[in-house]
């Protein structure tokens, strides 16, 4: 059994994830391969109620697979893990959707359905009329789906919506539906009326907060199931490494994600709402990270792009500069090593994806591993790093030293928005993303994301909140 060192494991983990996130069949079957969860259903539907990195999307999608024993199988157990006990329908059924996303095809919807009125009556065998049957709640069941849509859909004109009398009378008219209470039935309208049924957050919420509040004409599409936000910080870009420059000038934003990076500027903040305007970005795959100083600029950071672009950028002080160096590097080699995966499995069509027994171990799974990151930022306990040239010495466990990948295979295109002259700062801090769901919340320096969390890609500092 080959052995792989502790921040190997966890990178895999995250490609795995990567992987479940484009192809979730795929994705799954590295999770088994590489010993992050068992082969059998009930360890699967854990894994997916349990564990964030997981786009809720792809997780309703593996979910509505038709035609697969395992699939149902592993549907079966999620839904029998979620607690319905003394639920009305329509709060049961919005529970279990804050787990996974509804796939959008209405068989899959179908298929789903059924499994969750077993469930339900299960859990509520006395809640409703004795003669209510599973046949009757699963009818139900995507009733309330379909009002959902039709009471929520952005282009419906209101004229054009389901009345409450027309949903009513649309189930009663079916002979099953005769035994359900109206009263019942107008409190479900009601409360569906008055909230949407929405998935519950994941790692893609955070990329859609950035998403709103970057504007751009050359902005890739960032909102992807499988793209997560790794970090986000203020540096200044240097213009002439020959000149000194006001500290505060040429601020620039940088989103750092697990694919790509983003340079912004912050051009508008109304109270604790900050709007970006992108000025670069770039694929990582090939992208180089270096720290450099000199007499006017003492904690540089110099990176070359895929495309040829070179970037100079200054940091407040060393740990700021080495932890986002780290973050790039890792998040450099996660790409280039996920990318050398995926031309792999291209090529070896022999070995199918199979999601049955017989998946091969490549090192045994630790019940108490961590789900995305690096070990966690311990003070007393740091790697050091390379004694620089003006004789500092940085130490930090994300262990910038032995991340750095010079990014094999291929690149996406970059391109740069504006010219690079035109600098992108580095700040005198670094800061955190946070907010409601629309809108980017402006931090203090003292808060930043990494590599060194649980789930997602993200690490709480100084007491932040990390909630989205």
């Amino acid at each position: 059994m080959r052995e792989f060192s502790d921040l190997k494991r966890r990178r895999l983990y995250r490609i795995a994830l990567n992987f479940f996130n484009k192809k979730p069949d795929r994705g799954l079957q590295l999770l088994i391969t590489w010993g992050f969860v068992d082969k059998d259903p009930q360890s699967i539907a854990k894994l997916f109620l349990g564990r964030r990195g997981l786009s809720k999307q792809m997780i309703g999608e593996f979910l509505g697979t038709l035609h697969s024993s395992f699939h149902a199988s592993v549907l079966d157990y999620f839904v029998n893990e979620i607690d319905m006990y003394q639920m009305d329908v329509d709060v049961a059924l919005r529970h279990m959707l804050t787990f996974f996303r509804l796939p959008g095809e209405a068989q899959k919807i179908d298929h789903i359905m059924q499994v969750f009125s077993r469930r339900y009556k299960a859990c509520n065998p006395d809640r409703l009329n004795p003669t209510v049957s599973v046949d009757t709640i699963y009818m139900l069941a995507f009733a309330i789906i379909m009002l959902n849509t039709d009471l929520h859909t952005p282009s419906l004109k209101n004229s054009k919506r389901m009345k409450v009398d027309d949903f009513i009378k649309n189930i009663r008219g079916i002979e099953d539906g005769k035994m359900l209470d109206k009263n019942m039935l107008t409190q479900i309208y009601e409360r569906i009326k008055e909230r949407e049924f929405r998935p519950g957050n994941d790692h893609v919420t955070q990329v859609m907060k950035v998403d709103q509040s970057i504007i751009g004409n050359e902005k890739p599409k960032l909102v992807e199931p499988h793209r997560r936000l790794i970090c986000y910080c203020r540096l200044h870009q240097i213009i002439d490494v020959n000149k000194r420059q006001n500290a505060n000038a040429h601020q620039r934003e940088i989103f750092l994600f697990n694919d790509m990076m983003l340079v912004a500027k912050l051009f508008a903040k109304k109270k604790s709402i900050a709007q970006y305007n992108l000025r670069y970005w770039t694929a990582l795959i090939g992208l180089k990270i270096e720290p450099f100083q000199n007499q006017l600029y003492s904690y540089g950071l110099s990176i070359e792009c895929p495309n040829g672009e070179h970037l100079l950028f200054n940091a407040k002080n060393n740990d700021d500069r080495y932890r986002f160096m780290a973050d790039v590097r890792e998040s450099v080699a996660e790409s280039t090593e996920m990318e050398s995966i995926r031309i792999e499995l291209e090529l070896d069509k022999q070995t199918p994806i199979t999601l049955g027994p017989g998946s091969v171990h490549r090192f045994s799974r630790v019940d108490n591993q961590r789900d995305s990151g690096l070990p966690d930022i311990d003070h007393q306990n740091s790697t050091e790093l390379p004694e620089l040239s003006n004789g500092h010495t940085i130490t930090s466990n994300t262990m910038a030293s032995n991340l750095y990948a010079r990014g094999g295979g291929t690149t996406s295109a970059q391109k740069p928005v504006t010219s690079p002259t035109s600098g992108f700062k580095t700040t005198n801090s670094m800061g955190l993303m946070n907010g409601a769901a629309h809108s980017i919340t402006y931090h203090a320096a003292t808060r930043r994301l990494s590599f060194n969390s649980m789930d997602s890609g993200m690490v709480e500092e100084n007491g932040a909140d990390l909630s989205v």
